[in-house]
């Protein structure tokens, strides 16, 4: 996936609560750049790091920059999350998610489906069907990228709905893609947010899949590529 508009490189100058950050650009102008996603573990948004931005399009917006990538000095991290779903079609196209191998076609869940926390239904011409969440993760503890660092009131939906999914006898699966390219595996955790590793572990007695799969990430594109390990 090549990433729609120009990506501005910069500097960190300062952080604020973790969503907004000022970020100096080569030409010397400071401006302030909004975090799509909090940093949760405080430790990506440090002064003077390097990171990539865009301009946004909206000339209504109050900040008119929006951070996508940061370099963590071990290698790039994508932290915008609007591009997952550009991700998981692009690679299921391709046929390069294993893990849905035996499905042939995806459509998003929209408003004509009671499933609107979930974002994807795959299908196959047997009938069978797949339910699918996508989420980015990028959390980092020792050489391994980390979940659950958060778990918010629309994934509390998602999985009832999933639940209920799996009770007409469907597949349910969070996709959990890895958009840094320092890491040899996932790892699920207690330790970061235990409220979130108790719920996330319930599901996945009652059924509810996980995968993950890694990215190749340059300051132009992003790219799922493979399949990387869960550590429980």
């Amino acid at each position: 996936m090549d990433f729609s508009d120009r990506l501005i490189r910069g500097e960190i100058v300062s952080s604020y609560q973790n969503l907004i950050i000022d970020v100096k650009f080569r030409e010397g102008d400071v401006v302030p750049v909004f975090c799509p996603e909090l940093d949760y573990m405080r430790k990506l948004y440090a002064p003077g790091t390097e990171v990539w931005v865009t301009k946004n399009r909206d000339q209504r917006r109050r900040l008119r920059y929006e951070c996508q990538i940061v370099n963590s000095g071990g290698g790039l991290i994508m932290v915008n999350p609007n591009h997952v779903d550009a991700l998981f079609e692009e690679a299921f196209e391709k046929g390069l998610l294993s893990e849905f191998d035996k499905y042939d076609y995806w459509d998003r869940t929209d408003e004509r489906f009671a499933t609107r926390n979930i974002n994807y239904e795959l299908s196959n011409d047997k009938g069978e069907k797949c339910y699918v969440y996508v989420v980015n993760i990028y959390n980092k503890i020792g050489p391994n990228v980390v979940f659950p660092t958060v778990l918010n009131f629309y994934e509390m939906e998602l999985f009832n709905d999933m639940r209920k999914l799996r009770d007409k006898g469907f597949e349910t699966v969070v996709v959990l893609l890895t958009t840094r390219m320092d890491c040899l595996n996932a790892k699920f955790t207690w330790d970061v947010n235990p409220i979130a590793a108790a719920k996330i572990y319930d599901e996945a007695k009652n059924g509810l899949k996980f995968c993950c799969y890694g990215c190749k990430i340059d300051n132009k594109s992003i790219s799922i590529t493979q399949q990387m390990k869960i550590l429980y």
